[in-house]
């Protein structure tokens, strides 16, 4: 079998790779399901499942200090054998808090695939534990691995499951929601500047659980992650609310557009961004030229559009050499048939198939931008960006240039993309 690289020139479908047995580099900034819930404050996390599921979520935890907000009930064998899964989920998610000083006032509580094997009656359950805690607000939450190839992938789920206890109560008009990011959108951005009159409530900025509540009352939400997509249609089926897709792009034309449109939506005047746009432009001229020809690779970490960023890049005179990711994602074949143009025998390479597990020091001498490419380079030049970061529009492209730079005049330690949960707060 060969492996999984194509030229990009030859990539005529979204799903270019078998999908197949994986191999999951040392690349471990990305957030996970033990982390992202994290982000509502005062959340208690209480996971439900067997020792073997546990043990990735307990040292998740520990590892960013966030024991104090983790809890556990353990799923065994007999458990399951002997049909006491309602008992003991209830029971041991109600000895968790009664032993607690004060009640948390968010409660997220996981299920795993066993649960679901064996049909546990989960709404008796939460039934039960919304009647018993009234004062805490409960969010039911999945670990199942088989959701991986299910219409909604468990990460779409969380997102959703982020905002689930906001109720549909009266709404400001004047305040704009942003959903669905790990990492707060940049203050600096284009965005912030064009909502300079209204009140924007961004989750990785609520310090309080009261202050995350009134997220409740924003008129409109915007999401820049795919990820975050099911989470705006939920809170528009259930509050009213109305959602607006302001994607992470590295394209100015659509940068320009978004903004335009975001204006016309919200009924606020248009501005001119030219200066901003001309300072992007400056910035990757002067990132080209320091380059001089040096090869970069991107991966899809670092980026929901690494082929978007490919163009943006090779358009301004850099050397696109890699990009690592498993399919061409969601916003991004425009970006796809302009690369077969514009460099054909630039490669895109899988970033978790089982074969990738030979893949290091491909090219220790480039710059690379994102984990895992810098993971399968081999560099000690490298932009440590996950999930853009909360990078956007033309200030977000100066500010990435501003990181490639650094990253191209001084090393950085490859051992600081092993440590979980890039920014988390624990």
């Amino acid at each position: 079998m060969t492996e999984p690289v194509l030229p990009i020139g030859r990539v005529t479908s979204d799903a270019p790779f078998e999908s197949s047995l994986e191999f999951t580099p040392q690349t471990r900034g990305t957030w996970t399901i033990a982390h992202t819930p994290m982000l509502v404050p005062g959340l208690l996390e209480i996971f439900v499942c067997p020792e073997g599921c546990l043990r990735g979520v307990v040292l998740s935890a520990a590892e960013d200090r966030l024991l104090d907000r983790f809890a556990m009930v353990t799923v065994k064998e007999e458990d399951a054998v002997d049909g006491d899964m309602e008992k003991l989920f209830y029971e041991g998610v109600c000895d968790i808090l009664d032993a607690m000083e004060t009640l948390p006032p968010c409660v997220m509580v996981f299920t795993s695939c066993v649960h679901h094997f064996t049909a546990i009656d989960l709404p008796y359950v939460m039934t039960h534990l919304r009647k018993r805690y009234p004062q805490v607000d409960w969010i039911e939450n999945y670990m199942n691995c088989t959701m991986r190839q299910s219409k909604l992938h468990y990460e779409e789920v969380t997102a959703r499951q982020w905002y689930a206890p906001l109720g549909n109560v009266e709404k400001d008009p004047d305040q704009v929601d942003i959903i669905g990011n790990y990492f707060a959108l940049d203050p600096d951005s284009e965005i912030y500047s064009l909502l300079s009159d209204q009140k924007i409530y961004d989750l990785p900025l609520c310090e309080t659980y009261a202050e995350y509540k009134e997220m409740a009352h924003a008129k409109y939400l915007i999401y820049n992650m795919p990820v975050a997509k099911e989470a705006a249609r939920d809170l528009q089926a259930r509050n009213g609310q109305i959602p607006i897709y302001i994607p992470y792009t590295w394209s100015m034309k659509e940068i320009e557009a978004d903004l335009d449109r975001l204006a016309d939506t919200l009924g606020i005047q248009r501005k001119d961004f030219s200066r901003q746009k001309e300072l992007a432009e400056k910035a990757l001229r002067k990132t080209a030229r320091l380059l001089h020809g040096r090869a970069v690779q991107i991966d899809y970490s670092a980026t929901p559009r690494p082929l978007e960023l490919a163009c943006l890049l090779l358009e301004h005179g850099m050397n696109v050499t890699m990009v690592y990711s498993d399919a061409v994602l969601p916003g991004e074949q425009d970006a796809l048939q302009r690369l077969r143009v514009l460099a054909p025998e630039m490669e895109l390479r899988a970033a978790v198939h089982y074969r990738c597990r030979l893949w290091h020091d491909l090219d220790p001498d480039c710059l690379a931008i994102g984990q895992k490419a810098t993971y399968y380079s081999g560099t000690r030049h490298f932009v440590n960006m996950v999930a853009n970061d909360g990078l956007y529009g033309y200030t977000g492209i100066r500010k990435l240039c501003e990181q490639m730079q650094d990253a191209l005049f001084y090393e950085k330690d490859p051992a600081m993309i092993e440590i979980k949960a890039k920014g988390c707060f624990g």
